[in-house]
This record gives C-alpha cells, sequence and structure tokens, in this order.
C-alpha cells in the first residue's frame, strides 16, 4: 500500500493552525543509526548519493509509519556540520566515521588555540560534502512527499562543544570575547548553510533550532542568551522566519527562552524536547503558551521508550494525548 504522505501533510497543517485533524500526529526525529539498521546498509553508504540517501530516508519514514519525512541524517547542523569545518580547514582526519551509529568530529581539536579561532574558515555549503549530496537529497524527498524541507540550523552551543570542547565553559569566564568570536563565525556558517537551503531545496517556513545552551545544568540564562540566544533570535529576524526550538537537555528554561525570544522580536511557533519528565509541567505550559505547538513533552526515549514495556509505553502516550491535545496544536514525537 502506498504511504499516503498527503494525508499526513494535512494532518500536521491543521495541528500547526490550531485546527482539529483527524488524528493526533505522530512524528519522529529519525538519524543514521536508525536508517542503518532498517536498511543493513553503512552510513557511508546511505550518504553516497543524493537519491539513495532519499530512497533509504523514505524507507525509513514508512517502517516508522509517522507523519513526518525527513532526510536520516543527525537532523540538525551537528556532526556533517563538523566535517564540514574540518574539511575547510583542511583537518579531515579530526572526523570519525561509524559503520552503524553517528560519526563524530574529536571534540574540541579544531579550535584548541586562540590562532586556531582566528583563522577558521567558514565551509562553503554548497560544495564542501555531505552537504550537497544532503540538500539534493531533500529536495528530492521534497518534490516526492510535499514535505521533508527541515531547515534545522544549530546556533551555537552544540557547534561550540563540538569546535572548543569543554575549554568553552572556561572560556564563558575567562575569555568571553575570543568565544563569542567562535559564536560569529558559527552564525557566519549557518547563514551560508541557510542561504545554500534556500536555492537547494526552497525558503524554510521556520528555524527549526538546537538550543542547547538553554539547560540549568550547563550555562545560566544570561549566559546561554550571551552565547547562543542572542544569535538565533538575530538569525531569525534577519531570515524574518519564526522559531521551533528543540532542547533535548535536562533542565530546559522553557518558560524563560520563550519569553525571551517574544520580547525581543521574534515569533515562537513550537518547542519540541522531553524534558520535564513531569506531564503536568508541560500543561502549565501550554496553558501560558496556548499558541505555540508542542511537540515531545516527557515522551523520553531513554525512559518509557528504552526500559519499559510496550503496555507503559502506550499509557505514556495515552496520557500525553488526553492531558495536552485537547488544547490542540500537539504533536506525539519520542526525544532523546
Amino acid at each position: 500500500m502506498k504511504y499516503d504522505w498527503k494525508a499526513s501533510a494535512e494532518r500536521i497543517a491543521a495541528t500547526l493552525m490550531g485546527e482539529t485533524p483527524d488524528r493526533v500526529p505522530l512524528t519522529y526525529l529519525a538519524t543514521e543509526d536508525i536508517a542503518a539498521r532498517i536498511s543493513g546498509l553503512m552510513i557511508r553508504e546511505i550518504l553516497s548519493n543524493p537519491q539513495k540517501l532519499a530512497d533509504v530516508s523514505l524507507q525509513v519514514s514508512e517502517v516508522l509509519g509517522g507523519d513526518n519525512v525527513s532526510i536520516v541524517v543527525t537532523p540538525y547542523c551537528g556532526p556533517y556540520e563538523g566535517l564540514a569545518f574540518a574539511k575547510a580547514n583542511g583537518k579531515a582526519d579530526l572526523f570519525v566515521w561509524k559503520d552503524y551509529s553517528t560519526p563524530f568530529l574529536r571534540e574540541g581539536k579544531l579550535c584548541e588555540t586562540e590562532k586556531d579561532i582566528e583563522n577558521l574558515e567558514i565551509p562553503d555549503h554548497r560544495k564542501v560534502e555531505p552537504w550537497p549530496t544532503i540538500l539534493e537529497a531533500t529536495a528530492i524527498v521534497r518534490e516526492k512527499t510535499g514535505m521533508g524541507g527541515l531547515f534545522a540550523p544549530s546556533l551555537t552551543w552544540s557547534n561550540v562543544q563540538m569546535l572548543r570542547g569543554s575549554q568553552a565553559y572556561i572560556d564563558v569566564v575567562e575569555n568571553p570575547d575570543l568565544l563569542l568570536a567562535l559564536c560569529e563565525k558559527i552564525y557566519a556558517s549557518q547563514w551560508n548553510y541557510y542561504e545554500t537551503f534556500c536555492r537547494a531545496v526552497e525558503k524554510p517556513r521556520q528555524v527549526f533550532n538546537c538550543q542547547y545552551a538553554f539547560n540549568r545544568h550547563m550555562l545560566n540564562f544570561e549566559d546561554a542568551w550571551k552565547f547562543e540566544g542572542q544569535f538565533i533570535n538575530r538569525f531569525c529576524k534577519e531570515a524574518g522566519l519564526p522559531l521551533a526550538i528543540h532542547n533535548c537537555g535536562f533542565e530546559p528554561y522553557w518558560v524563560e527562552v520563550v519569553e525571551r525570544h517574544i520580547r525581543e522580536g521574534v515569533k515562537v511557533v513550537a518547542v519540541n524536547g522531553s524534558h520535564p519528565l513531569e506531564l503536568d509541567e508541560w500543561v502549565l505550559f501550554r496553558r501560558k503558551f496556548p499558541d505555540i505547538v508542542i511537540s515531545g513533552a516527557s515522551l523520553y526515549v531513554n525512559g518509557e521508550m528504552e526500559h519499559g514495556t510496550p503496555e507503559e509505553v502506550e499509557e505514556r502516550v495515552k496520557q500525553n494525548i488526553m492531558k495536552l491535545a485537547p488544547h490542540k496544536r500537539f504533536i506525539v514525537c519520542p526525544v532523546c
């Protein structure tokens, strides 16, 4: 039976608009390790050409049975942004490939010194692989399904940690100007990614940003805003796009960060995360922000999803739907 992507697109659209869909949408953030397990292919084989990447992405989406389809590489400007930076700076050997799990850049090795940051070259996403392959595959999936155009930059902290490593936390206190200089280079790279995305796929409808600094176990709120928040806020304004926030940390500043972005002139349209795990906290968030789509909300892949029984997972999802779906703008989405 052919998968009905049109019905899924209509279901998602109704939810985003605050209308009543035919059922609560279900989405997954499918990644390359999941794709490798389902397809039986090694990750570099999946990324070998745009058509193969598109075909595997569609296969995985259909197997999972959700209402979204996206390219099955880590769905944000993370590891492959690290690879692009490494290639642009002649240090591709710092990138570690894995056959069936997510590859990574050796943390902190590319920007060990102040001179490394000063001389850091910005990758051209039109030319540096795997970005041309990823974006062409995105366009193929978009053409076939009408979906899949997820634009997910990572401004800025996940890239800061990847490039600078744990030294970044010391820089927050001892060398903030150097850290801000690195954030500006990350911003320039993400803007290049945005311009390339617009040419290769389409102008996105929103920015789905991975904001990792905004967790109490990471940084205090003002430092998180200084080294991450202000950059995504500026990005949204310059691109003229609303913001959807992904945060898979354990102690997120959800209310504070949403209020700050709104106060600073950026419209927040969605939040995506698992924590807090206490469902009533999400009920309070819904009351405070009735027009923001909630995707996830205590559906933690390392909780019931990993350690529970099928019955426990079903009960958790049922509770989420009962408490959040009646208020509309809710999407079931397991999140790490």
